[in-house]
């Protein structure tokens, strides 16, 4: 079975080569590109992990996860946080996200995250 990722962000260069890289190693990867859009992508279809930018238009990170916490459908989904400016994570709501990729990442961080997060996929 195939683990999914939904990845949340507003740069879609980044987003774009993050979601091909994870795709090659074999997971299954969907892009939104705020918040909302994300909330709609997990009510679809419930990924086994996000990853989200923290600043995006229309519904920025935190607003996004705040909503997935408050879901009991949503709220067990481990969450990646991803930003530029470490010095904007909201660090005042403890169990908001699980960790933090500081921009720019290499794709051995973000699979290394994933992997600590994630239980290893059964066998086929």
């Amino acid at each position: 079975m195939t683990q999914s990722v939904l990845i949340v962000d507003d740069e879609f260069g980044l987003a774009d080569i993050t979601a091909e890289l994870l795709r090659e190693i074999g997971y299954d990867v969907a892009l939104a590109i705020n918040g909302k859009l994300g909330l709609e992508s997990l009510a679809a279809d419930p990924a086994d992990i996000v990853l989200t930018d923290l600043m995006m238009p229309v519904m920025d990170g935190p607003e996004m996860m705040r909503r997935m916490r408050a879901d009991p459908s949503l709220a067990a989904i481990p969450i990646i946080l991803m930003t530029a400016l470490p010095e904007a994570i909201p660090v005042g709501e403890p169990g908001l996200f699980d960790a933090v990729l500081v921009k720019p990442f290499s794709l051995s961080e973000v699979v290394a995250a994933i992997q600590r997060l994630l239980p290893p996929p059964p066998p086929d």
